[in-house]
């Protein structure tokens, strides 16, 4: 019916209509009609009311509907509260599980996996644990490379082979590979396993394309902030993990290329996503340089991994070019380089190893004030904006030396030019890690540079930690690199640091021996000394079963720049030579650390890279000396020899499980015995720890044997056709 207005007067003086007094039929002022109150009639409000006669057109005052409430009591209140929040809650749970399914197939579409069971992804579950209701044949590789085999065989699957004999040799994934939250790095307890579900997290709708879902992403980030090495130097892990939760159109959301590079290898430490699988040396050799050829020939299609990796390429050149985000570029083509080494791609190392160097000149990490220029010049000294805090600083340094370490370990195997030359590196070292992470700002009077003198020898021990003697091991075996690869030149030149009057009868290629000269002396001593330099606390890398990283591979560096150093003027057949000593002890000296990692229960596949092939130089040095003995026919050094190349082989094939580049190490070490030393003869040899590492145990092996005349030698040139370096 229609209604007038009521006016404010009658509208303060109106009661509830709904209102119970103490006469219900009794109305209340001004709820009777219009008509029957212009007619002074007893209206019932009936709307229309009985009173009018037939078809009556009645009008009411209108009332406000908001005061219905008013009648309620608290009871009746809550309980109607508490009913329209129940209704709210089930229309949420159906708008999630809508929103769940479709954010499901587009995550899976996006991160080119199929659909993930949830049970995968709970916290600690073990290998055997791992099931799949999805019935695709890539998934169950996927998840099969975490089932144990039947003792004995041997299978591949998920870029990983393994051979199994014991329960002691079954592949070992970390405990917290399915899923490991960001507590790893901050202390906070973990979420629970419900919400460790992959595909059942709500897109952004301006999520970066091709980039895995939320859930599997930061998944992702966090294996690789728990098991990389380097992770947590790259960058400042709790700081990274909070910005990764912000909206992706937030300034400070990580670049693309990092979570593009960061997924790539993260597909390491985790079985829910695909990797590249491992080369088939039957089809080539294993020093096969340029891979791509046999990719090509494939026909199969990008892993997750391999697809990941393409994408950080691409962003990363698209930043380039606009000059935006470079120094986050810079840091995705360090991570770019560690997957590809770790893949043994060696085209793709040697590429973006030098690229990393090359960028970190222009963004001025290779050197730091007052070490600039001198010279006038438009442009800055860093194209980049000063660092906003003390973290972002030391941040931006241990990215150049990262970059550094890469480069410069990669070129051990090589006899190329590096892309940055030490001397124009004026760089402070990174602070210890505590003061990183914690942000702790130290002067740089209290430190040291890559130019100060006895930098090598001299370790402050309230700025020493395992990373630094790890940059400063580096720096190391570059030096020794850079003799070897510039010492005919020098010598040419009239370098008096390089002038040697022992003549080693050579030839004219090389009429001076380099070990009379001051150069060399002064490096052998360096090597010689580095290890026993260390800080009192830091002699063992590893403590009460646990394994310091990065100390570990500093421990094996003094060892290869020996090999590095001496193996061009080393003749095992000559029982006087110093240089065969030097490098017996070296080899000795990795196999006695080998055996000290080997046994704890740490999981060797997550050493750093650089070790699996100081531990391939051991083994092609002790191949020399096996050779040599087998023909002097001594048989005790044979089967001794023979056993601890097998030791050794085995380390770096059980890496090779997880890690492409340590089974190719494996593939071609097993070649080197076969090819060099014929198979071996089945004997088993009992190997005791630590080696023997004597001058004796050299004068005996070949006293007998050694003679001028023998047409063998085993004199091999450094980065000659088919030494041990030409391989790497």
């Amino acid at each position: 019916m229609p209604r007038v207005s009521q006016s404010s007067s009658d509208r303060t003086s109106s009661s509830d209509p709904l209102a119970q007094g103490p006469h219900p039929n009794v109305l209340k002022r001004n709820q009777a009609c219009h008509q029957c109150r212009r007619r002074k009639l007893k209206c019932d409000a009936k709307r229309p009311c009985s009173t009018l006669p037939p078809r009556p057109e009645c009008t009411f005052d209108e009332v406000a509907e908001t005061n219905n409430a008013v009648a309620d009591g608290p009871k009746s209140r809550y309980e109607k509260l508490e009913s329209r929040i129940t209704e709210l809650e089930g229309l949420l749970a159906q708008k999630d599980a809508v929103l769940a399914a479709a954010a499901r197939e587009l995550a899976s579409r996006k991160a080119g996996f199929p659909s993930v069971d949830a049970r995968l992804l709970t916290p600690h579950i073990t290998p055997t644990g791992l099931k799949t209701t999805d019935p695709s044949p890539e998934f169950h590789s996927l998840t099969n490379s975490a089932i144990s085999s039947p003792a004995g065989s041997s299978h591949y699957t998920n870029g990983l082979t393994v051979t199994q004999t014991s329960d002691q040799d079954q592949p070992r994934f970390p405990a917290q590979l399915a899923f490991t939250s960001a507590s790893a790095l901050s202390g906070h307890t973990k979420r629970p396993a419900s919400e460790h579900s992959f595909g059942l997290d709500i897109m952004w709708p301006n999520w970066p394309p091709n980039l895995p879902g939320p859930e599997l992403l930061r998944h992702l980030v966090e294996v690789f902030f728990v098991f990389h090495p380097h992770a947590n130097r790259l960058f400042h892990g709790p700081s990274f993990m909070g910005t990764l939760s912000l909206p992706p159109s937030h300034p400070k959301f990580p670049s693309a290329p990092v979570l593009h590079a960061i997924s790539a290898i993260g597909s390491l430490y985790t079985a829910v996503v695909t990797s590249p699988p491992l080369p088939d040396f039957n089809e080539y050799p294993p020093d096969e340089i340029f891979l791509q050829r046999q990719r090509i020939k494939e026909r199969r299609v990008d892993s997750f991994a391999e697809q990941q990796a393409k994408y950080a390429r691409e962003t990363a050149d698209h930043l380039n070019s606009l000059g935006e985000d470079l120094f986050q570029v810079l840091q995705a083509n360090i991570i770019l380089t560690w997957f590809y080494w770790s893949h043994s791609r060696w085209v793709d190392v040697f590429l973006f190893s030098a690229h990393s160097m090359r960028l970190s000149v222009p963004l001025g990490l290779n050197m730091c004030p007052p070490f600039h220029s001198i010279s006038n010049s438009e442009r800055p000294p860093s194209i980049l904006p000063p660092a906003r805090n003390v973290i972002e600083d030391e941040m931006r340094r241990n990215a150049f030396w990262l970059a550094y370490a890469t480069e410069r370990q990669h070129g051990c195997s090589n006899g190329w030019a590096i892309s940055l030359d030490d001397q124009d590196v004026s760089q402070l070292l990174p602070v210890r890690g505590d003061d990183f992470e914690h942000g702790i700002l130290v002067p740089p009077q209290d430190r040291q540079w890559a130019h100060t003198r006895d930098l090598l020898l001299l370790h402050p021990e309230n700025q020493t930690d395992s990373f630094i003697l790890y940059i400063k091991g580096t720096i190391m075996i570059s030096r020794v690199k850079t003799f070897n690869l510039r010492f005919r030149a020098r010598h040419f030149a009239g370098d008096a640091a390089v002038a040697s009057q022992i003549n080693d009868g050579l030839g004219p290629s090389e009429p001076v021996d380099p070990r009379g000269s001051p150069a060399f002396i002064e490096l052998d001593h360096i090597v010689s000394s580095f290890r026993a330099s260390f800080p009192a606390h830091m002699r063992n890398p590893i403590v009460d079963n646990i394994v310091d990283n990065h100390l570990y591979t500093a421990f094996l560096m003094p060892h290869v720049a020996t090999i590095v150093l001496h193996d061009p003027h080393a003749d095992v057949r000559q029982s006087g030579c110093i240089s065969a000593l030097k490098i017996l002890t070296a080899a000795r000296a990795i196999l006695d650390l080998i055996y000290s990692v080997w046994s704890t229960s740490f999981d060797i596949s997550l050493l750093d890279s650089f070790c699996s092939f100081c531990w391939f130089v051991a083994g092609r040095v002790l191949v020399r000396f096996l050779q040599a003995a087998l023909d002097a026919k001594s048989a005790d050094q044979i089967s001794t020899l023979r056993a601890e190349l097998e030791f050794v082989q085995s380390a770096i094939a059980k890496v090779g499980q997880r890690i492409p580049l340590a089974f190719r190490f494996s593939r071609l070490l097993g070649d080197l015995v076969l090819k060099k030393c014929g198979p071996p003869s089945g004997i088993p040899a009992q190997i005791t720890f630590p080696r023997p590492l004597e001058l004796a145990v050299v004068q005996a092996m070949f006293r007998e044997s050694y003679r001028q005349e023998s047409p063998t030698t085993l004199h091999e040139g450094l980065h000659e056709p088919g030494s041990f370096l030409s391989l790497a």
